[in-house]
């Protein structure tokens, strides 16, 4: 998957995405505004072909002015949930599952970023995202917990910039004194 960025002076930040489907034999092309379900266009080709058109792509929005955001343009963001027992249980392991799979749709379509990883330790479920616009991220993946029915008044959404030792809480149901990943 390539996915390229342009900042737009009074427009804001927009995003171009290709990538190539095995199973369906498909290219697709993604693009629109971050925060906002871009457009879709899909072409059915060899993998052969999709890699001349992946090549393409990269020149024809490089000469657009998009370009690939450098680490200390992202931020990170992770989806805590306490859990009951040390290691979880059955349906901590399917909020896990959950969360992850509607995170990934919900912020890939908006073109705001990925689900990166999850960890379940030591009395916590932590997921983490990688994204553009914080601000933006946390107000979407709120409203995918919402929209879900994923346990958003149990969540804490906490976020950290790429040169920050700790993470911001950035969004708590319940007042937070202290807050730690492990």
């Amino acid at each position: 998957m390539i996915t390229l960025y342009k900042q737009i002076e009074t427009k804001g930040l927009y995003y171009k995405e290709m990538w190539y489907e095995n199973a369906d034999k498909v290219l697709i092309e993604h693009s629109g505004k971050v925060g906002y379900v871009g457009t879709i266009a899909k072409t059915s080709m060899t993998e052969k072909e999709a890699a001349i058109r992946l090549q393409d792509f990269s020149n024809v929005c490089a000469s657009e002015g998009y370009t690939k955001l450098s680490e200390n343009q992202l931020c990170t963001i992770v989806v805590q949930y306490l859990l009951k027992s040390k290691d979880g249980n059955k349906r901590d392991k399917w909020l896990k599952d959950k969360v992850s799979e509607y995170l990934k749709e919900h912020l890939g379509w908006r073109g705001i970023g990925v689900v990166e990883s999850f960890a379940i330790d030591n009395g916590k479920l932590n997921i983490y995202c990688i994204v553009v616009e914080e601000e933006r991220a946390v107000s979407a993946i709120k409203s995918c917990l919402k929209t879900y029915r994923l346990d958003l008044i149990h969540a804490i959404i906490a976020a950290r910039n790429w040169d920050d030792e700790g993470f911001r809480v950035k969004y708590s149901y319940k007042p937070i004194n202290d807050f730690s990943v492990i």
